[in-house]
């Protein structure tokens, strides 16, 4: 059984790596780049940890809430939310994959570098489907297949990346249309290039 990953402890350091903060940037850019965002929509970001990617499309949003597994993540994000005077974007704790729903509908869904965390994945972008506004678009961010040779350590991975054709078949089962499966960015790490996906689809 894969052990989960103690994203508290690492809540206060997080964002002191560039290639995180990097990645997290060229994201919410290809987020930006691909679907076609309003200031009249409402957005969700499932596990956002501190922020990265929430605080970036904010500007392009009505509203945006980060939901996070984990108070340290939705605490660092309470703060930067409040040092950076956002008023259209808050934090939740909120265990999706436990049956925890954030309250209201929303027209975006995002989640950036999330799912390889996540055990069973089909269930969560069902619950995640009954979130949205009919025609709303989901937008989700992943390394491609790599074998397992991105993480050091393993601990709380339970994917070594995905396919084009995994994240196809998974938005499908749920019962997403519309779904394009494109190349958002790549992360060099110990002289290896890992591509990462993005994976967009509107509920029908």
């Amino acid at each position: 059984m894969t052990q989960l990953r103690d994203f508290n402890a690492a809540a206060a350091k997080w964002d002191e790596e560039p290639r995180r903060v990097k990645l997290a940037s060229e994201i919410a850019d290809a987020i930006i780049a691909t679907i076609p965002l309003s200031t009249e929509w409402d957005a969700l970001d499932f596990g956002c940890g501190t922020g990265l990617v929430t605080l970036q499309l904010a500007p392009n949003l009505q509203s945006v809430t980060g939901t996070d597994s984990s108070s340290g993540m939705i605490n660092r994000l309470e703060a930067k939310i409040h040092d950076g005077g956002f008023s259209n974007v808050r934090a939740e704790l909120c265990n999706l994959e436990n049956g925890d729903l954030p309250t209201g509908r929303y027209h975006l869904i995002t989640s950036a570098m999330t799912l390889h965390h996540i055990a069973e994945i089909v269930p969560l972008l069902r619950s995640l489907k009954t979130l949205l506004h009919p025609g709303g678009w989901i937008a989700l961010a992943d390394l491609e297949s790599e074998g397992g040779r991105f993480h050091e350590d393993p601990t709380g991975v339970f994917h070594h990346g995905f396919s084009s054709e995994e994240l196809s078949a998974m938005l499908a089962e749920a019962e997403f249309s519309s779904i394009a499966i494109t190349t958002a960015t790549k992360v060099v790490k110990n002289n290896q290039s890992f591509p990462v996906l993005l994976a967009t689809a509107q509920s029908i």
